[in-house]
């Protein structure tokens, strides 16, 4: 393998060991380019720390004249292990952030500094190297378990990363050491992601080059098939048990506003008011008859980020919660899911309002009819308006309501989702073919001018050194 790792131009741009980060390379049977990355990033930073992860070939035995830290296991334990295993040696030496990368020259590691520069502003985030996977020899399989790991770790955190299965990262050390994880390959680096996220740590990216030889001089230890079975494993594990056991997260960053506020009352009071405040619409959603209301949510989803599809399945979820039985915390219930699976707030709970108002009563018959016409039971509706009837008529009902409403919900759900995904498409399109304004009675700023507005709807380009949460 022909790796060549250029020198650092700038000798300033190596990251001295007292400012708190040094270099982790975690290592298992990949002689033919360990001591050229260790070279390389003793150039880049002034400690590394390499892991013998029960090398069998031989690697370690061509550095023994680099000034490095050694950390050795006496058997293969996994990456995830080996990592662990500097992460603890880093913290040991008073280290405070540690710098990963991949022994096999995938990485130049002369871009260390670089992601330091975003570690310093976020001291609290991991920084990943987001890799432009646009040179020769990218494997399609990279690119697509990439893309496949990204989805589902969007689903689980809610975060946009831009490449959950890089190995070039800046840890917080007094984070993920306090990190417990399941898995030990791998897996590990994406399951460690999700579990900072949840904590409440920072995800950044920033991208970086990336070097792949030809398929003939390629090295890797990823197993396609046991790999891919336990990232599957991981993602349908963490998912599963985020959206349906709602259990508290270790926190690993303070809360701006925490949790506790000294008395079990107060504590309540504050939830409350947290959640008003999750699921407060904005200006012309909360006012007016139906028909304005959805006005008023198109016209808000189309300047929101999402894309249709995530709008049209936020919306889904919140009318399928608005045609359940659970009147009066229709909002509630769509505010923990949209929460719980990340979807858009506004979205979600605004969709509860198709049954607003009457529709309510509509909506509540209509199921009850359904469910005992599946369910082949007499259908007697109650000819007054005594309270105690109606509500003595719905609790009898109630297994034909859940039946029905389950029903129903689904056929709001998917007739609302897709309305909602092709409405803001359509909407979207539109703002983005809409000339800009004419000037009347004085010369209108230029386009993309200091003074001027863009009229094509478009979001402004994210920053060219890092984006995250």
């Amino acid at each position: 393998m022909s790796t060549q790792f250029p020198a650092v131009a700038d000798a300033s741009a190596r990251v001295p060991a007292a400012g708190g980060y040094c270099v982790v390379i975690p290592t298992y049977n990949n002689r033919q380019t360990l001591r050229r990355v260790v070279e390389a990033s003793l150039q880049a930073a002034e400690t590394v720390i390499v892991v013998d992860d029960g090398c069998t070939d031989g690697s370690v035995e061509d550095l023994p004249d680099l000034p490095i830290v050694l950390v050795r296991h006496a058997r293969n334990r996994g990456k995830g292990r080996a990592l662990r295993s500097g992460f603890a040696k880093a913290a040991e030496l008073g280290y405070t952030h540690s710098v990963t990368l991949d022994s096999d020259g995938q990485h130049y590691p002369e871009e260390v500094s670089k992601l330091v520069v975003v570690s310093r502003r976020h001291t609290d985030a991991v920084v990943i190297g987001a890799r432009v996977m646009t040179g020769e020899h990218v494997p399609k399989s990279s690119s697509f378990g990439r893309m496949f790991s990204n989805y589902w770790l969007k689903v689980a955190t809610g975060i946009d990363v831009g490449d959950s299965q890089s190995g070039f990262r800046v840890y917080p050390l007094r984070h993920v050491n306090r990190v417990t994880t399941w898995y030990s390959r791998f897996t590990y680096e994406c399951e460690v992601i999700i579990r900072m996220a949840w904590g409440g740590c920072g995800i950044l990216n920033t991208p970086v080059q990336v070097y792949y030889p030809p398929k003939a001089e390629r090295v890797t230890h990823f197993h396609p098939l046991w790999d891919n079975v336990r990232f599957s494993c991981l993602y349908l594990y963490m998912n599963f048990s985020h959206l349906l056991i709602p259990l508290p997260h270790k926190r690993l960053v303070r809360r701006a506003e925490p949790l506790w506020q000294g008395s079990v009352g107060a504590s309540i009071k504050a939830a409350w008011r947290y959640m008003k405040r999750l699921a407060d619409l904005p200006d012309g959603m909360g006012k007016g008859g139906p028909v304005k209301r959805a006005r008023a949510l198109m016209h808000h989803l189309v300047k929101e980020k999402n894309t249709p599809g995530e709008l049209g399945l936020a919306v889904a979820v919140g009318a399928f919660w608005g045609c359940s039985p659970w009147i009066g915390f229709h909002w509630m219930l769509a505010l923990y899911s949209a929460t719980r699976v990340h979807l858009n707030r506004i979205a979600c709970v605004a969709a509860t309002n198709v049954s607003f108002g009457p529709l309510t009563a509509v909506i509540a018959f209509a199921s009850i009819w359904l469910g005992k016409l599946i369910l082949r039971q007499p259908f007697m509706v109650p000819r007054t308006t005594n309270w105690q009837v109606l509500s003595k008529f719905a609790y009898q009902s109630l297994g034909a309501w859940l039946l029905g409403s389950v029903i129903i919900g689904l056929a709001a759900s998917f007739l609302f989702g897709l309305g909602t995904m092709y409405g803001v498409r359509y909407l979207r399109r539109r703002n983005r073919q809409k000339p800009p304004a004419q000037a009347t009675g004085a010369s209108a700023p230029q386009q993309g001018s200091p003074t001027g507005e863009s009229q094509t709807g478009a979001t402004e380009p994210a920053q060219p050194q890092a984006s995250g949460t």
